[in-house]
């Protein structure tokens, strides 16, 4: 399985949360990116059907699904993510938005690798309701 490490070195565009996905959001087609990442794909769904978090998040949740690393896990900070939105990097609209996905379940601070160390970055969820 090919995993996406690096953000987007251009800005990627905020979609509205009721938005449906689109074969440009994933930078290929949705087989093609699903062949990739399946969970990602329905990740992304998941946040992107959740009609009570703002309509930025789903923006956020792009950046941070396009720099997975091992597993499920997303090694990227709020700055980093403003910088690929091409936002001034210390705007907090995208540190409020991921305290909203972790408060919802959609994310989780910080993880225990397969080897007992401590990795810090976001662990991605889908919460129960939405499996």
């Amino acid at each position: 399985m090919t995993q996406l490490t690096e953000p987007p070195s251009e800005a990627v565009p905020v979609k509205q949360a009721c938005e449906p996905l689109t074969s440009n959001d994933h930078g290929g087609s949705n087989s093609e990116f699903a062949a990739r990442n399946p969970f990602l794909v329905h990740w992304l769904e998941a946040i992107a059907s959740d009609v009570s978090l703002p309509p930025e998040t789903l923006g956020v949740a792009k950046v941070m699904a396009l720099s997975v690393g091992i597993g499920r896990a997303s090694f990227t900070d709020w700055q980093r993510i403003n910088a690929s939105l091409g936002r001034e990097r210390r705007d907090l609209t995208s540190l409020a938005i991921m305290s909203e996905l972790h408060a919802k379940g959609y994310i989780d601070r910080n993880f225990y690798d397969g080897f007992g160390r401590r990795r810090y970055g976001w662990t991605l969820l889908i919460p129960e309701g939405e499996q």
